[in-house]
């Protein structure tokens, strides 16, 4: 586990060295010019170093909100916060090796773009080279779920069977019983998104291997549960609910 762990730092960290040497060997922003290549070599390698660990950081603050987004835009979002702090180290080196004045707002504002540029493109790279798939993983999604699951008292964990937004908790029905839990029902469905079942009611979220039945009510479905529990389904998950599996007719 520990080498596992070490290997993802490791690899992002590979790719931001190559990526300033790389950007050494062209020197942008009159870089080239201005800078002898024993000072570009160290300049951009700093430099990408000091970003590729901010932009961990912030993909570490983001993994959970951005779960339900693309890969690509939370690598990007990552990048576009990494770049703050980086856009002051850059100020900063700027004015020791090449700017004799003081930088304004403005300049601060140019020097952000400029990161930017640089920092969404690594932030993607690295995504890439710590083997975070370009979906979210399952065994991180399932490892989510059993997180949640781990708030229950341990005689009522098991499979989860549903989910009920009650307020800010949650009912959770699993084969030995249901609890209520202090959970938000947003943070539950991005929690157990690893999961086979859907939401079928603004409050309902059912596992598709507890479905026994499908009974209908008029216009309403309704699934029974393996524990005996009815939950309805709104039209407006309907599609969701039929195309995960839940109802099939």
């Amino acid at each position: 586990m520990a080498s596992t762990k070490r290997g993802t730092l490791v690899r992002p960290m590979l790719v931001a060295i190559l990526t300033g040497a790389l950007l050494a060997r062209l020197g942008p922003f009159d870089t080239f010019s201005g800078l002898t290549s024993t000072e570009r070599l160290a300049y951009w390698i700093g430099l990408t170093l000091l970003l590729a660990v901010q932009i961990l950081v912030a993909q570490y603050l983001l993994q959970r909100p951005m779960d339900r987004f693309h890969w690509a835009c939370s690598a990007g979002m990552s990048g576009l916060l990494g770049a703050i702090p980086s856009a002051f180290e850059v100020a900063w080196a700027e004015s020791l090796l090449r700017v004799q004045r003081d930088l304004g707002v403005i300049d601060l504002v140019a020097i952000y773009g400029d990161v930017a540029l640089i920092a969404i493109p690594l932030a993607l790279a690295m995504r890439v080279a710590i083997g975070w798939p370009l979906s979210a993983p399952d065994a991180a999604k399932k490892e989510n779920a059993l997180r949640l699951l781990s708030q229950l008292p341990p005689s009522q964990r098991g499979q989860l069977l549903a989910m009920k937004a009650e307020d800010h908790y949650i009912q959770v029905y699993t084969p030995e019983g249901q609890s209520l839990i202090l959970y938000r029902f947003r943070d539950a469905l991005i929690d157990v998104s690893g999961l086979e079942g859907s939401q079928v009611h603004r409050g309902w979220w059912v596992a598709r291997n507890a479905v026994e039945a499908v009974e209908r009510e008029g216009d309403r479905v309704v699934l029974v549960l393996v524990n005996g529990v009815r939950v309805p389904v709104s039209r407006s998950y309907s599609i969701a609910a039929r195309d995960a599996g839940l109802i099939r007719a």
